[in-house]
């Protein structure tokens, strides 16, 4: 919130929508801003949002594969995040 207060960011753009592997719903992600504000978002099965993430210093989300239980996020320098898909907290 302090970075979209401070810098006048209110518009993303979006990179990819990937269905998760259980069909129970979506992992999105993108960015904005002047290239360095990432955003990584969890949508319901009817393309809610159930939780988002955005992240000031990572660069837009251009990216997500499944591997087992994980999605793994690459950003556009080829930097990978990987989050673990039945932690409570993000499912």
């Amino acid at each position: 919130a302090q970075a979209v207060e401070e810098h006048g960011i209110d518009e993303v753009d979006t990179y990819f929508e990937s269905p998760l592997p259980d069909g129970a719903g979506w992992m999105s992600g993108g960015g904005g801003g002047m290239g360095n504000i990432g955003y990584l978002a969890r949508l319901n099965a009817d393309r809610s949002l159930q939780w988002v993430a955005v992240m000031f210093h990572s660069n837009p989300f251009v990216g997500v594969r499944y591997q087992g239980m994980s999605a793994v996020f690459t950003n556009d320098w080829g930097n990978r995040l990987v989050l673990g898909l039945t932690n409570p907290a993000l499912s």
